[in-house]
């Protein structure tokens, strides 16, 4: 057990009137947010919320949202945000498996779920809890298959947070758009980056992304590469403010790279996942592939080829129907199943050990023949899967995303990959999962082939 005072009532005290919450209409001061929490944590313990009740958000970025994870870590409860994309049916399964007493969701509540009331008064109060108990249920992205439920305590998040520092320096009056859904890890790490310097999370008030960049004084931001190009392109005066460009992991194309050089900010690339609170390593922005550097209170090593991670912000297991499970060795590592290797002091992640597969007795890893593809002309997405073949065991076919030509691609990757390597079909990607999802899993794309 380790008793904290509340880290948003510490902030409070530390950074008074700075601007902890911003966007759709509110601007709270940390002082604000500290009394709103207070009054809400009253509100929900009067509708029967306690310690340990597992409660349930699903709708998009809102300041509800924000308020119900900080009155959770207060109380003592479980912050499961989940996806309003999920048709019902899953969203059912999903509150069976994760045990959900009580649920707030934008439109009707379609489940037995307690509905939970969020119109809080004023009162101050003190709160101290145990920082060692799980406050949030994030699920992973599913990329090979059914996505896990990984919890975290709220020392977890703080030196998630803490940690960023490294690469990301962060402080007060800086402005971190909340562009990335509460319901990926990447989107709440915005929220305990702030919260450990005073740094203010901005909710957008817009779906236009460059116009939330101009007209909310954004200074850091994170996104995938598709969505820079598409600013490059298309509006790149937005980027003119930001101080601090957070892109997803692997290999930066060059051209965009290029693009980002009359501009006075920091461009970085990261490795990272769910299990470890976001961000692991951290670095410049490159086109090698190359993910940064350890960040302050991770750890990091290469056992057989593969990526094994441990240090303060490690979640401290999966939850399913009542049980929690530890996915760790006797000294707390916990094995990623990413490939991996040490290039100096960065690390390069190869793929994942279990999306490798054989084509005519050679090793196929997807993810690199991805990364060639990339770097095409007109790719936005590329996901390469295995196909069965009578001949060759499988065969690799890419599924591609945006205006590209399959010349093109081929002549590219017959440079750069042996044969075995070249994918026999390079398809369109399909129209209905163009979901605005960050990631669209393999598993779905195998599926999707295998009905075609």
């Amino acid at each position: 057990m380790t008793t904290i005072t509340c880290p948003l009532h510490t902030a409070a005290r530390r950074f008074g009137d700075a601007i902890a919450i911003e966007g759709q209409g509110h601007r709270l001061s940390y002082i604000e947010l500290d009394g709103r929490i207070s009054a809400l944590c009253e509100h929900l313990s009067a509708q029967g919320v306690k310690a340990s009740h597992h409660v349930g958000y699903i709708g998009a970025n809102r300041l509800e949202a924000i308020e119900l994870l900080y009155a959770a870590m207060r109380l003592g409860a479980v912050f499961v945000p989940l996806s309003p994309r999920f048709v019902p049916e899953q969203q059912q399964a999903l509150i069976r498996s994760l045990d959900l007493q009580w649920l707030w969701q934008e439109g009707d509540l379609a489940c037995a779920a307690k509905p939970l009331d969020l119109s809080p008064g004023y009162t101050e109060a003190l709160w101290r809890f145990d920082a060692s108990r799980g406050v949030s249920l994030i699920l992973t992205s599913g990329s090979s298959g059914q996505p896990k439920a990984a919890m975290h305590n709220t020392l977890n998040h703080l030196a998630a947070g803490e940690g960023s520092q490294d690469q990301a320096p962060l402080s007060i009056g800086d402005r971190w758009l909340l562009s990335l859904p509460l319901y990926h890890i990447g989107g709440l790490a915005i929220l305990w980056r702030c919260l450990t310097c005073g740094a203010t999370a901005v909710l957008p008030d817009s779906e236009a992304l460059a116009d939330n960049l101009v007209q909310q004084k954004i200074t850091h931001l994170s996104l995938v590469a598709t969505q820079l190009k598409r600013l490059l392109e298309q509006q790149p005066q937005s980027l003119n403010g930001l101080k601090t460009l957070l892109l997803g992991g692997g290999p930066i194309p060059q051209s965009l790279l290029d693009g980002l050089k009359p501009y006075s900010l920091n461009a970085l690339t990261s490795y990272g996942m769910t299990e470890m609170g976001s961000q692991i390593c951290t670095g410049p922005a490159n086109s090698q592939g190359l993910s940064g550097f350890p960040l302050a209170g991770r750890q990091i090593r290469i056992n057989k080829g593969l990526i094994e991670v441990n240090g303060d912000s490690r979640f401290i297991g999966y939850y399913q129907q009542g049980r929690l499970t530890t996915p760790f060795d006797q000294d707390g590592w916990f094995a990623t199943r990413d490939l991996g290797q040490f290039i100096g002091e960065q690390i390069k992640v190869i793929g994942r050990a279990d999306n490798m597969f054989i084509s005519g007795g050679e090793n196929v890893q997807p993810e690199t023949i991805e990364a060639v593809l990339k770097r095409c002309e007109g790719v936005e997405e590329v996901i390469v899967v295995p196909v069965d073949d009578a001949e060759f065991g499988q065969l690799p076919v890419a599924v591609v995303k945006g205006d590209w030509q399959a010349a093109a691609l081929e002549k590219r990757v017959m440079k750069k990959l042996p044969r075995f390597m070249r994918p026999r079909r390079y398809l369109s990607w399909p129209a209905h999962l163009s979901t605005g999802e960050l990631k669209i899993s393999r598993a779905t794309i195998s599926n999707w082939l295998a009905k075609s």
